[in-house]
């Protein structure tokens, strides 16, 4: 586990680098607050169920990070698309799922979209997935790049941190909201 984690890091490392490039920022931009931040590696287990539409693997959210990087041996990962309808990750062998987490959403200023996600269950097959989550440090405050704030482009959401997200979800029902709208500046949806 320890050289797929590690596989995985030098992963995120460079994807960082793409989505930043590709925002016009510089490729290192927050290298050392990535650094410094953590790897947060879960592996979930969902047996096959007799009747998958009366339970649920996972319920529907976001992920707080900047990035999860997903392996999983079976689908049943699902997203929600704009319309609201619900659309199957297929599995492909020794493939991987990248979404974006709130973090990310927070730092393009809206550019780029947390990605809402929930975990089905299967009548047949058992499934494993193996989700790595990068975030940055407890206390690091991340808000909208500066580079990405102008006259067009106002400022859509307040300043939060890991140890924020934390409190949050320690104090409310998840399933009640997300925590990126608390962030959302009034007004803007």
């Amino acid at each position: 586990m320890g050289n797929y984690t590690k596989a995985i890091n030098d992963l995120h490392k460079k994807l960082m680098e793409v989505i930043f490039e590709s925002l016009g920022l510089k490729p290192d931009y927050l290298q050392k607050e990535i650094e410094q931040g953590s790897q947060i590696t879960a592996v979930n287990y969902y047996p096959s169920c007799p009747e998958p539409s009366l339970a649920l693997g996972l319920p529907p959210h976001t992920d707080y990070g900047l990035l999860t990087i997903l392996l999983q041996n079976q689908e049943g990962l699902q997203i929600k698309e704009k319309t609201g309808n619900w659309h199957c990750v297929p599995a492909i062998k020794e493939g991987l799922v990248v979404q974006l987490g709130d973090h990310m959403e927070v730092l393009t200023n809206g550019r780029y979209r947390g990605v809402v996600h929930r975990a089905v269950l299967n009548s047949e097959k058992n499934r494993i997935s193996i989700a790595n989550i990068q975030t940055l440090s407890m206390d690091t405050k991340v808000g909208p790049a500066s580079e990405l704030v102008d006259d067009e482009h106002s400022v859509l959401y307040e300043e939060a941190s890991f140890r924020d997200f934390l409190k949050f979800v320690s104090e409310n029902d998840v399933l009640e909201g997300r925590y990126i709208d608390t962030l959302r500046k009034e007004g803007i949806h």
